[in-house]
């Protein structure tokens, strides 16, 4: 099985990141071939599911159509097996009808860039934020649910009684940030390059719990019955009502979590909370959670260095070269190529808003002379 079926068939139980979604959904949507794909692994899924024993995906799949199968061949009680695969050639057929209608949506649909703000519903449906649009979120009722304010995205608690948790996700590109305010009144900044996953209406009988890929600002609306929990794969931030900041880009080796006020306790998402198993973090020190050893470690923060990307900035530190690299990329939406393996040590100390990134490397050379060319997008260094 290769890594793209693991993701789908992740994608399929509900058991993805929503990095892994929206990597699934890119793909089915770039061919017919792709959609096509899809739906005969969505179909061996379903008939996966069916009876008591589990079945070879592939194999069932592979040997509806094999006429000399032996098991064809017994005329007693029908294996369980050969059941599932004629559900997997049923599904088959019911989905050619459902195939076409996709592929003709698909052909129509307006061709999403990859420089986008997305907006992913519960049903799978895409929706397009444009920057100072205007945007209708509805559920499947018709019930407005949330709208967007110009750079904001508003939800709105509209009374109705929900029984069950339901679900948006928010992307954001490189080089684009974005605010939204969910049902409950807690404020959100998501930063470049980050995805969260949220309920359209929080529930009074469970805790108000979200799931970030990468980094934001929350400002949790307080609330002492309800905790507000953070779940970024693995580690939980649990807070009543507090401002902190959070970041935990797939790609990075640690997990900062900085508070500006209130309290929070940092936990690991496998264990259960518990005042013996979390740290608890006072305003003013950060908590890094190390994604090789599984360790954290809380100490004083540069508030300014978390921080000062909500007003546009980048703000390094003696932070090494080749930890600086993804924070660029992010923030510029560019592509940096480094081939100086020398320069991945090297401590740089500055500050950066309204510079260009050709204004950045320059500032760079003035520590470390480097060789470099910009491409469009691309930044390559010799």
């Amino acid at each position: 099985m290769t890594m793209l079926d693991q993701k789908i068939y992740k994608y399929l139980r509900g058991t993805a990141t929503s990095k892994e979604e929206k990597e699934v959904q890119d793909w089915i949507v770039s061919s017919d071939q792709n959609a096509e794909r899809f739906f005969e692994i969505k179909a061996k899924y379903v008939a996966s599911t069916l009876g008591d024993t589990d079945v070879d995906l592939d194999a069932s799949y592979h040997g509806i159509f094999n006429t000399n199968n032996p098991t064809s061949r017994n005329r007693g009680r029908i294996p369980g097996t050969i059941l599932k695969s004629a559900a997997v050639l049923a599904i088959l057929v019911g989905l050619g009808f459902i195939f076409r209608d996709v592929i003709i949506d698909s052909r129509t649909a307006p061709i999403i860039p990859g420089d986008a703000i997305i907006l992913q519903l519960e049903n799978g449906n895409i929706e397009v934020i444009s920057e100072g649009g205007a945007t209708k979120v509805v559920d499947t009722e018709g019930i407005v649910l949330g709208a967007q304010q110009g750079s904001q995205l508003i939800y709105k608690n509209n009374g109705t009684s929900k029984k069950e948790l339901i679900y948006n996700t928010l992307t954001v590109p490189y080089g684009k940030r974005f605010d939204l305010l969910l049902s409950d009144g807690t404020e959100v900044t998501l930063n470049s390059g980050t995805s969260l996953k949220y309920p359209v209406q929080f529930l009074k009988t469970k805790n108000r719990q979200v799931f970030l890929d990468g980094e934001a600002f929350f400002n949790v609306a307080k609330d002492s019955v309800n905790p507000f929990i953070v779940n970024t794969n693995e580690l939980n931030v649990r807070v009543l009502g507090t401002k902190f900041n959070l970041s935990s880009y797939p790609e990075d080796q640690f997990v900062n979590t900085t508070l500006i006020e209130g309290s929070v306790s940092v936990y690991n998402e496998r264990d259960t909370f518990d005042s013996s198993n979390a740290f608890l973090l006072e305003p003013g020190f950060k908590a890094e959670w190390n994604k090789n050893n599984k360790q954290i470690l809380v100490e004083e923060a540069d508030i300014a260095m978390h921080t000062d990307w909500l007003n546009g900035k980048i703000i390094l530190r003696h932070v090494p070269f080749k930890n600086i690299v993804k924070k660029l990329e992010r923030h510029y939406n560019v592509d940096i190529v480094n081939n100086n393996p020398e320069l991945n040590d090297e401590l740089f100390t500055a500050s950066f808003d309204v510079e260009s990134i050709d204004q950045v490397f320059k500032t760079f050379n003035v520590t470390y002379e480097m060789e470099y060319k910009i491409n469009d997008r691309q930044i390559i260094i010799n």
